[in-house]
């Protein structure tokens, strides 16, 4: 995975390594597109261990993470060797199924627990305990009903702003325990150079994507269109040899399809046809 650094990004990657070293917990918070996963997929890979990616959902349960019981093994052992001598044994054995998280804990992973903020309360408790008194409970399991967490266990955290849709507010006692980082945005230089370091179109090609997402992203709040967008936009141009002007056809239409979305997020009133007049207006103004 290609990943470029910048400035901004070296003092977080170097600071972050720092926090985890020490044992403590990292949580990257911003919004959607900003980059969080991919520097946490970076920072995870340069950890020198297994790393183990759990997905935050209104649906994951500690059944999930944690593992439950699934039916029964019997077995039965019948000896009638001596014919005056009968004997019949029968074990019966609770199957269990392990969670995402047993792996991790036993053998010292780095998880990326990622958007975790979309996973319901109840579910993340079960990190107070893991990050607190570095065991993981076990619950419904009559036998080694918790697991010492190995020293080299290890988790970085990423989610949107409790203002996303879809998000709940995960227990402030566990924040508590999170050194949590902000990513909100990518100044206009580090967003150019990014864009001509991943996808490869020209510095002013760059520039030119950068300028035109910049300026819708000034009528709105936050990160909008997102990072992802600008990513998004050089991509396709580059593989399918579009020109990046402002005076092309076929680029105006890319740009359009592209960031029809997050402009009607920041102008929801305006009609479809009425984005687009806004997209050419910014993309030739």
């Amino acid at each position: 995975m290609m990943f470029v650094k910048t400035k901004m990004i070296e003092d977080i990657i170097r600071k972050t390594k720092l926090y985890m070293k020490a044992g403590y917990p990292v949580h990257f918070v911003g919004p959607s597109g900003v980059g969080k996963t991919s520097l946490a997929l970076h920072i995870a890979s340069q950890m020198n261990r297994p790393v183990t990616i759990i997905r935050g959902h209104h649906e994951l349960s500690n059944k999930d993470l944690l593992g439950f019981q699934n039916g029964i093994t019997k077995k039965e052992t019948i000896d009638n060797y001596i014919h005056s001598v009968y004997k019949h044994e029968q074990v019966i054995k609770p199957n269990w199924v392990e969670g995402q998280l047993i792996q991790a804990v036993k053998y010292g992973h780095v998880v990326i627990y990622d958007e975790f903020s979309r996973s319901l309360p109840e579910t993340n408790n079960i990190f107070l305990a893991l990050l607190e008194e570095k065991v993981l409970p076990l619950y419904g399991k009559e036998k080694d009903s918790f697991i010492p967490c190995h020293p080299d266990f290890s988790i970085i955290f990423t989610s949107n702003p409790d203002e996303y849709a879809g998000t709940f507010h995960a227990p402030d006692a566990l924040f508590d325990r999170l050194i949590t980082i902000s990513l909100d945005t990518c100044n206009t230089d580090d967003e150019i150079k990014i864009l001509h370091k991943k996808t490869g179109i020209k510095q002013d090609e760059a520039e030119e994507v950068v300028r035109l997402v910049s300026k819708l992203r000034s009528h709105g709040k936050g990160f909008c269109p997102s990072l992802r967008v600008s990513l998004m936009i050089a991509t396709i141009a580059q593989k399918a040899d579009i020109p990046i002007k402002a005076t092309n056809i076929q680029y105006q239409a890319l740009c359009q399809d592209v960031l029809m979305r997050p402009v009607k997020q920041i102008f929801p009133q305006l009609n479809r046809k009425a984005v687009q007049e806004l997209i050419l207006k910014e993309l030739l103004g």
